[in-house]
């Protein structure tokens, strides 16, 4: 049913009678006391998939998924099985972009072995197959030394998390990182594939220490759960895609295309321009295919990661309590608008001083959570990696309240904090504009 026109310039929801605000860059209105439109497709917040067509079907597919998840895991908790459908699709299309790349080596090794070919036709022949198969290759990720907690450092963060990783029942992380943005993420690293933990300093400050040991909590849960995101057996078919539209220059390939085309024909002469034409072509072509099959393998990976997204969330239930995963959830929704507080006062306060900010902030902004948790359920797809907050903490608020199973008293929190003292101090000074790369580690 449409909402009714009022004489003032809102709009007044027909279902309950209250009356319908503007919300950020929301074009299609929904109610934010009864809920009415809250589920409609808004191109103007939903993640563009290059055709409006295909945003609106994965729009909908996504909230179809989510909501089948919730009701799964709101009476069944079990974790998958370590070989889902998803798992196993992406394990095969990783067999077989790895046997292409090996096949191109193999290419490599034939084109000289061969006998009567000439020179040129082999080193031609050799960089094509070898470019092929440096761009099929797996990427590993490479910890940043600059930013690693060295051995010796961060002894009660190091117990904190090596706690938290034991009452999840994943082993503790090989390596901890800091990051200066607004995050926290537990993934693989290296040939050996060892268990990164990273720490975002801004995430950090912002929750407090029972949501800190919640958001831990959930980083480790992907560790348990077969979440096939952090699996090195699906990584190429993961990445590939991804990989071939940011060597092409990411998104609107075609448009780009006609651009370059016409500069090459305009500045090159007649075989400039032709050539010209045929790369930025060709360079479309391959973004294109990049994107499509990007799409493809996210439509059967992202189910199972995002049933691993609300999984890591009942872990974080369990560890850490019902309250403090909520609370983890509202910081989040409003860490955007912490973080512009913080840059505000940054010049008039000490790197001691942030987390009073933070508390004031974040009292301020809680007005706001009603309405970021609703519009979140817009801003996902069947695409995206995370389901909307607003279904991940409905997830939680539906099942029994319980307490946190590992609490640390106030000395810890405050032998923690001094630990970190020197990156609280980093991120000072990049909320005072000054953008310095960490070039060394902080002492202490």
């Amino acid at each position: 049913m449409p909402a009714r026109a009022s004489t003032a310039t809102q709009t007044v929801c027909t279902q309950c009678g209250n009356a319908i605000p503007r919300v950020g860059l929301a074009t299609v209105p929904w109610c934010t006391h009864c809920r009415w439109n809250l589920d409609a497709y808004d191109p103007a917040v939903a993640p563009y998939r290059g055709t409006k067509l295909l945003s609106r079907w994965g729009y909908r597919r996504g909230r179809q998924l989510d909501e089948r998840l919730l009701r799964e895991l709101g009476s069944d908790r079990s974790t998958p099985s370590a070989a889902t459908v998803g798992s196993v699709w992406l394990m095969a299309v990783s067999a077989l972009i790895v046997l292409l790349m090996l096949g191109c080596l193999a290419g490599v090794v034939w084109a000289w072995v061969t006998p009567h070919w000439p020179l040129g036709i082999r080193i031609l022949a050799s960089l094509v197959l070898f470019a092929a198969a440096a761009a099929l290759a797996p990427r590993f990720l490479a910890v940043p030394k600059a930013t690693r907690l060295a051995d010796g450092q961060g002894i009660e963060l190091r117990r904190l998390v090596n706690d938290v990783a034991a009452a999840v029942g994943a082993a503790p992380p090989d390596a901890i990182v800091f990051d200066m943005r607004v995050n926290a993420a537990v993934a693989r690293f290296g040939w050996r594939q060892e268990t990164l933990l990273v720490i975002g300093v801004p995430l950090w400050l912002m929750l407090t220490p029972e949501a800190r040991i919640s958001v831990l909590a959930h980083e480790f849960g992907h560790v348990v759960n077969n979440d096939p995101m952090r699996s090195v057996l699906t990584l190429p078919a993961r990445s590939f895609g991804a990989r071939a539209v940011a060597a092409t220059g990411g998104r609107n390939p075609w448009l780009r295309a006609l651009e370059g085309a016409g500069s090459a024909a305009w500045h090159g002469g007649t075989f400039g321009g032709f050539a010209g034409i045929v790369l930025h072509a060709v360079l479309a072509l391959v973004n294109t295919v990049g994107a499509a099959l990007q799409l493809m393998v996210d439509s059967v990976a992202m189910p199972d990661s995002r049933r691993a997204e609300f999984l890591a969330d009942l872990n974080a239930r369990e560890v850490g309590g019902s309250k403090a995963f909520i609370v983890s959830s509202e910081r989040l929704l409003i860490a955007p608008g912490i973080w512009q507080d913080l840059w505000d006062q940054a010049p008039r306060i000490q790197p001691e001083e942030l987390v009073t900010v933070v508390e004031r902030s974040s009292a301020r902004r809680s007005r706001d959570i009603g309405v970021l948790r609703q519009a979140s359920r817009r801003e996902v797809d069947l695409w995206s990696s995370h389901p909307c907050d607003d279904d991940r903490m409905t997830l939680v608020e539906q099942l029994p309240v319980v307490g946190p199973a590992l609490q640390l008293g106030d000395h810890r929190w405050a032998s923690i904090d001094a630990e970190l003292s020197q990156w609280y101090a980093h991120l000072h000074k990049t909320l005072l504009g000054t953008r310095d790369r960490i070039d060394h580690r902080p002492a202490g």
